[in-house]
This record gives structure tokens, sequence and C-alpha cells, in this order.
């Protein structure tokens, strides 16, 4: 696909689907700025993408701030010169019942969910606008299209990214910048990534249904296939000139858990 050359930033990408889509993206020919605040891991995903032939940079700014996001942005600029693609994929989750939850828990999921991409679009959109070129893909959720029981704040996020999504899809068209977001709904290796199992799933109460479990009852799931690798390829495609005409959509990429 055709983004040889084009600069990308991927937030959260140190992991999980964040580094699958950095990866993907830079096999596809394109600049990525690898960005989380774990210096180690993005490093070893920076090396990872030179390695095969691509170009990466690290940034290890939080999204959590007003000032991560914009510093984010300001990496891209100055070491690849600009942002054509922007990816917002970074998040986190907290468990508990809506009567129970401390409204602290409520405000740092949205902040780094849904705030952290109205930040780093708004910041971004300049460059694209200069180009009259840009792609924004949000990284949404089953959560936002259904709902989910012990995550209001994580379920409000997502369902405000797909919101947000069709807003700057509808405001920047005029722009040649397109904006999309993908709902995954992905298993989780514990064995071969269990700080992040750990962190986004292993605090959950024993009532809530195991992700990897809820994966299994797609109309898809295969073994082995049903993982963060699985969303890659529809990030690449969102952000190549061949997707030019499509804005403003929410897709599922769950193996037909939701339709």
């Amino acid at each position: 696909m055709s983004i040889e050359g084009r600069v990308a930033v991927v937030t959260g990408s140190a992991r999980n689907i964040g580094k699958a889509c950095a990866v993907e993206l830079a096999r596809q020919g394109a600049k990525v700025i690898v960005n989380a605040r774990s210096r180690d891991k993005v490093e070893q995903v920076v090396e990872e993408i030179r390695a095969a032939g691509g170009k990466a940079l690290p940034s290890f700014h939080s999204v959590a701030t007003k000032e991560g996001c914009e510093g984010l942005i300001q990496d891209a600029v100055q070491g690849f010169g600009s942002v054509d693609i922007l990816v917002n994929n970074a998040a986190i989750i907290t468990y508990n019942y809506i009567h129970e939850m401390p409204d602290e828990d409520w405000l740092k999921v949205l902040e780094t969910d849904l705030t952290a991409y109205f930040r780093t679009t708004k910041a971004a959109l300049p460059y694209m606008m200069e180009k009259n070129w840009g792609r924004i893909i949000n990284m949404s959720s089953h959560a936002g299209l259904t709902g989910t029981s012990m995550r209001c704040h994580y379920a409000a996020a997502k369902g405000g990214t797909q919101a947000f999504t069709k807003a700057t899809a509808k405001e920047y068209g005029k722009y040649h910048i397109t904006a999309n977001a993908i709902a995954p709904f992905v298993g989780q290796d514990e064995e071969e990534n269990p700080e992040h199992y750990g962190a986004m799933y292993g605090g959950q109460p024993a009532e809530f249904t195991a992700l990897n479990t809820a994966v299994s009852a797609a109309a898809m799931a295969i073994p082995g296939r049903s993982g963060p690798e699985t969303v890659a390829p529809m990030v690449a495609f969102f952000a190549s000139e061949e997707a030019w005409y499509i804005t403003g959509q929410i897709i599922s990429v769950g193996g037909g858990r939701w339709m």
C-alpha cells in the first residue's frame, strides 16, 4: 500500500496492538515514531524496525498530559519533518462498579483514553492541513460499541472516540484528511506478554469474564491467530492512499464478535 515515506506517529506502541501497528507501518515504508513511557520497550521496538530495514525514532512522552501530547508531535516534526499519519492507540483501564468508582479513576482513564486523542489530533492537524493530506486512525473498542460491565469509564472513552472520529472526519475532509476508528476484539497471550496482560486484564475481578474467553466465542476465533497482529493491516490500509474515500467509519476487527 502507498505509504512509502509518510511519517506516522503511533501512541502506546511499545507492545501489543500499538507495537504491531508500528512494525507494520514501517514494513510498508512509513517512517515511524514509536511512543510509550517505557524506554526499554520503546527502544526495543525501534531497533526491531531498524533491523528489518525500516525507519523509526523513539518518543517517551506521556499522552496523559497536554505537554506530552504536544511534545510527541514535535518529536515527529523534528525527527522526520512532519506528521502524515496519526494512530491514537494508548489506553489504560481500571475495574469497578459505577457506584464504587472513585472520581480519580474516571478522570484518569478519560484523560488517557479520550482527551489524549483530542490533544494529539489537535497538534497534528496543522501539519496535515498544510500538506492537504492526512490520516487519523483512532483505536476504539468493542466496549464503545456495546458497553461493558465494571469499566464504564473505558466504555465511555471508547464510545467518545467513535463520535470524535466522526466529528474530525466531517471537519477536515475538505483538506483530504480522513479519520477512521477501529474497534478491536483480540486475544492476549499471557505467557508471551505477562506485563501487558497483568496491566490490562490481571486486575479484573473474578466475576469479570476474561477477554480471551470472550474472544474464543467469536465467529472466526483461531487459536494463535486472533491477537494484536490482526489489527495492524487495517491500520495500514486506513493510512494508505487507497483508502482516500473512506472516512468517519468504525470498523470492528474481532472475528465477527460484533455484527
